[in-house]
């Protein structure tokens, strides 16, 4: 008997081909499944006016999705794990991290040191403002809104002299070309989840165990890491950070960074559980 999944989509072609990419792990790993995408339109890529870091953080990108796994016209949401709020939505379960493309952000337009001064690069995220600062005080930046499309004629018709877009997106949809150069640790720590695939679906169900099958298990403890500790640290519109854990060995080593009122903070720690570099992150940076 064949088992159909309706995997819920935001309509931008970045999420229909993350979508597609579920639907094909599911159909590889499952023979008897059927795969049908559900496009939705959600509440942040109607919102043309307010900071695309604000709608993130309110979980805008993500809650109309989420909405059609629960009332039944979905039985999965496919999400960039970066845009999904750390406190879980009452129901639903992350039930499958299947891939992390790349987490690393790309300047496209130039490179970071051929900008001249007073360049202004386009990004309305505070993590990358703040690290850009850090590492180009000389530079400015402005809120860049719509999709990776969108973005990137913005830095040919030259509303922009340069932009930061995460690699995994611009790789994903055959942009690669576009990039510059990318903006490693020494210059900016990726957003927690940066990179990530993320599958959601009903806490309850013969659908979430198909779902697990997809999963990568190296892949959870890191992200584990990551939003722990944005979750613990409460990091929001006041705050930028960043937190990129990897393997070591048979450690976790996570990097974080961390913008505040207290001024900007970067650290490395390693240790043999998700918990105990969280613990270890949040000593060093005094949060």
């Amino acid at each position: 008997m064949t088992t159909e999944i309706r995997l819920a989509t935001r309509r931008s072609a970045l999420a229909l081909y993350q979508a597609r990419r579920v639907a094909d792990w599911l159909r590889a790993v499952h023979d008897d499944v059927a795969v049908e995408l559900v496009a939705i339109d959600s509440s942040g890529d109607l919102d043309r006016v307010s900071p695309v870091a604000q709608l993130t953080q309110m979980g805008a990108f993500v809650r109309s999705v989420q909405a059609a796994v629960l009332d039944d016209r979905a039985d999965a949401a496919v999400h960039s794990l970066k845009d999904l709020p750390t406190a879980q939505a009452d129901g639903l379960v992350l039930a499958a991290f299947p891939e992390r493309a790349t987490p690393w952000d790309a300047l496209v337009g130039a490179k970071l040191d051929d900008l001249a001064e007073g360049s202004v690069v386009g990004t309305g995220s505070p993590r990358r403002v703040a690290q850009l600062r850090g590492a180009r005080p000389d530079l400015e930046t402005r809120e860049l809104r719509g999709n990776v499309d969108t973005r990137l004629r913005k830095v040919t018709e030259g509303e922009v002299d340069a932009a930061v877009l995460a690699e995994a997106g611009l790789v994903r949809l055959d942009h690669a070309d576009k990039i510059q150069e990318i903006l490693n640790l020494d210059v900016m720590v990726p957003a927690p989840g940066q990179g990530v695939l993320a599958v959601e679906t009903l806490i309850d169900g013969e659908i979430r165990s198909l779902v697990e099958a997809i999963s990568n298990p190296d892949l959870t403890p890191l992200v584990e890491a990551e939003r722990t500790l944005l979750a613990e640290t409460g990091a929001g519109c006041r705050s930028a950070l960043g937190a990129l854990a990897v393997w070591e060995g048979t450690k976790i080593r996570m990097d974080a960074f961390v913008e505040d009122g207290r001024g900007a903070r970067r650290i490395r720690v390693v240790g043999d559980h998700p918990d105990d570099v969280v613990a270890a992150a949040r000593k060093e940076l005094g949060l």
